[in-house]
């Protein structure tokens, strides 16, 4: 049983670092939820005096997040960035899901499901994937929601980054 672990461990190690490199490869920029997988992954069985609720379930979830190996995936591009020059910026993730890319709208019953998200806002009515959605709004969140030069023009702007390795562009 340890060989065949080891195996899976391996696995995941090789994807992290594998996904890393490629995304800070083509990217000067990664922009992640800083998820606090330590309070995420807390017990929930309480004390004796008062006891915790819906524990079982709790520890699933638990085991779920921790064998998926979230916390490795995160560290794994800040590790490779500083060897491409690449930027690593957290986002807080709060109520990313439920924000309206469009307008800017908050609310609960905004994403209808795991899949489905529908802006409830008077005179909006944005549909999008929900996790191109939340996407967004961390991207908008970073600070990034206009290009890193800060224009928007078509012709190369005379204040881009350097081509190169880290930029993921070849020189012409």
């Amino acid at each position: 049983m340890n060989k065949i672990m080891g195996r899976v461990t391996d696995r995941r190690t090789d994807f992290c670092a594998v996904t890393a490199a490629h995304l800070t490869a083509k990217n000067a920029l990664v922009v992640l939820e800083d998820f606090k997988t330590r309070r995420m992954t807390a017990s929930a069985c309480g004390t004796l005096a008062e006891p915790g609720s819906r524990v079982v379930q709790k520890r699933g979830l638990n085991r779920a997040i921790l064998d998926k190996g979230w916390h490795r995936l995160e560290r794994a591009p800040t590790r490779v960035a500083r060897y491409t020059g690449t930027r690593v910026v957290k986002v807080n993730p709060a109520y990313t899901s439920q924000r309206c890319a469009a307008c800017g709208f908050v609310t609960e019953t905004n994403r209808e499901s795991q899949a489905v998200f529908r802006c409830k806002a008077a005179g909006c009515g944005h549909t999008a994937h929900a996790d191109v959605n939340a996407a967004i709004n961390i991207k908008h969140a970073a600070g990034h929601a206009v290009s890193a030069c800060g224009d928007l023009g078509n012709s190369r702007s005379v204040k881009q980054e350097p081509e190169g390795r880290a930029t993921g562009r070849t020189p012409a």
